[in-house]
């Protein structure tokens, strides 16, 4: 089967997250699509969340150590999770997988607004209003554990927004990485 990789973030405002209601698919989905060429996953998630709702996102970065770029390196956001997702045929095109590499962000700027290309609407969901979708027939079921379990962690307080150009980690060098030395 053949397998594409895609990029998609969730974006989280305090209580609820942004969902598209997807117009092949007919299921109401976070904002992603397919990586271009030479495109870093979170740059591909972050251009899709801007096209897909016209909203500028800020990732949720979880890393434990940052490297500022060195000659050989640097460090890149890494995705909150990822998911082999089984998509089904439409019309001309088989059934597909799609690596899909997620991201969790928030709105920092940008205009919401739907793309009529590639959604029928687009709206902020809470746990509540999760939870009155149908499984398979309105949302899949990955979406709704993801979606659910993020907005349970944001009414906790588990998130902490760092944006992507400034670190607030202190950076450890190697050496201290493998030999434990301080």
């Amino acid at each position: 089967m053949k397998r594409e990789f895609t990029g998609t973030v969730y974006i989280i405002e305090e209580d609820r997250t942004l969902l598209l209601f997807h117009k092949k698919l007919q299921k109401w989905l976070p904002p992603g699509g397919h990586l271009e060429p030479n495109e870093l996953p979170f740059e591909g998630a972050l251009r899709e969340a801007k096209e897909e709702t016209g909203l500028d996102v800020e990732l949720l970065r979880g890393e434990q150590i940052w490297i500022s770029p060195t000659p050989n390196g640097r460090s890149i956001p890494r995705p909150f999770m990822c998911l082999q997702e089984t998509i089904p045929p439409l019309g001309n095109t088989p059934a597909h997988e799609h690596i899909d590499l997620i991201f969790v962000g928030r709105p920092v700027g940008g205009t919401l607004r739907q793309n009529d290309e590639e959604s029928f609407d687009l709206r902020w969901f809470t746990l509540e209003t999760l939870s009155q979708l149908e499984v398979e027939t309105d949302i899949f079921e990955d979406v709704l554990r993801v979606a659910s379990y993020l907005l349970s962690q944001a009414s906790q307080n588990q998130f902490h927004h760092r944006g992507l150009e400034k670190s607030t980690e202190e950076e450890i060098p190697l050496s201290q990485v493998l030999c434990g030395s301080k």
